[in-house]
């Protein structure tokens, strides 16, 4: 987690549109040699609201741990089901492995949620027998509820920060872990619209960035 902070804090202060890298000649020398990728885990940080009089306790550490551990399950598997209903539909040339599959192997592998953020992707990508794997990171400022913001930003001289999200999709491979794509960007809006449930949070990154998903035909 500690390793996660500081690159997407940089991409906070640095991102307004989505970025995206695709590593050269990846349809001729990679696509025709991939058959299946896997998605692992996201590797989710939730940055509280700030505590204010009257509002509730502030969330301990175990309980964010704990939030950003389902949380980090559930938009793994929204994702899986956004790239398995487009290959569906005949949009790419590799399968999705199962995410069940997925954390069964590694859990049979021995490896912890924290271990999956931290072991190299071509050991990963071994471990789960896959081509590729997509990886993600999501740093997610927590705002205020709703009628609580708006009184901030009428009646005081102080912001009250929106919902933001700032999101990275990777894709490496299982060949020396090389990067073959990269997609970030900054999700925001205002009032829980972007951060009501895991669902949400994926179908605000997963529109565009599926469209921007290699391996298309």
């Amino acid at each position: 987690m500690k390793k996660l902070l500081p690159f997407l804090l940089l991409l906070w202060l640095t991102a307004c549109a989505p970025r995206v890298y695709l590593a050269p000649n990846f349809s001729q020398t990679v696509q025709p040699r991939h058959k299946m990728v896997a998605i692992l885990p996201f590797n989710v940080h939730i940055k509280p609201a700030p505590q204010l009089a009257g509002i509730g306790p502030r969330p301990t550490q175990k309980s964010l741990a704990e939030q950003e551990y389902q949380t980090g399950l559930a938009v793994q598997n929204n994702v899986f089901s956004w790239l398995l209903q487009r290959a569906s539909k005949n949009d790419y040339t590799v399968e999705f492995q199962d995410v069940a599959r997925t954390n069964t192997l590694l859990q049979q592998a021995g490896l912890s949620y924290e271990d999956v953020q931290d072991r190299p992707r071509e050991e990963i990508a071994r471990i789960l027998g896959v081509d590729a794997v997509v990886t993600g990171q999501l740093l997610l400022n927590k705002p205020l509820p709703l009628g609580v913001a708006l009184a901030i930003n009428v009646f005081t001289p102080y912001y009250a920060p929106s919902d933001e999200v700032l999101a990275s999709l990777s894709l490496n491979d299982e060949q020396g872990g090389r990067l073959l794509w990269k997609y970030d960007c900054n999700l925001q809006g205002g009032g829980g619209t972007v951060l009501t449930t895991p669902q949400d949070l994926t179908n605000a990154l997963m529109r565009n960035a599926a469209k921007r998903f290699p391996y298309r035909r």
